[in-house]
């Protein structure tokens, strides 16, 4: 019985807000630019998996601890890989190909539509007058 109220309290503090507020703001921050692996397309600060809730409170430890908001990213790069983020670095060709492929289709699909709209303006013939 001891030992499932210890539990049920650890469980409680586990969860429980940083005492300094900026910290907590950080750890919060951070919180939602940190994705679930479980549910991947949420922010760990609004997930309720179970493994979300082990990753607020590693980012709570680590900010408490004086981690910078670097140091913190890292440490879940290093676990998870840069999926983990929401806004992954540039910083290979993967990151390159994440953030560039959008605007190079973009501009691909205006040049398409835009050759396009002159060849099909070549073709058109040209209307004659009537004869009055």
């Amino acid at each position: 019985m001891k030992t499932l109220l210890a539990a049920a309290f650890i469980a409680l503090l586990a969860e429980a807000p940083l005492a300094d507020p900026e910290a907590e703001a950080r750890a919060q921050s951070l919180m939602r630019e940190i994705r679930c692996v479980a549910c991947e397309n949420e922010p760990v600060s609004q997930s309720s998996a179970p493994i979300a809730e082990d990753m607020r409170i590693r980012i709570r430890e680590l900010v408490d601890s004086g981690a910078s908001d670097t140091e913190v990213r890292d440490w879940f790069v290093s676990r998870y890989g840069d999926f983990v983020l929401f806004r992954p670095p540039a910083r290979d060709l993967s990151g390159w190909l994440l953030w560039g492929l959008p605007f190079l289709l973009l501009a691909l699909g205006s040049l398409t539509a835009l050759l396009l709209a002159r060849k099909a303006g070549a073709r058109a013939p040209a209307i004659e007058p009537e004869d009055v």
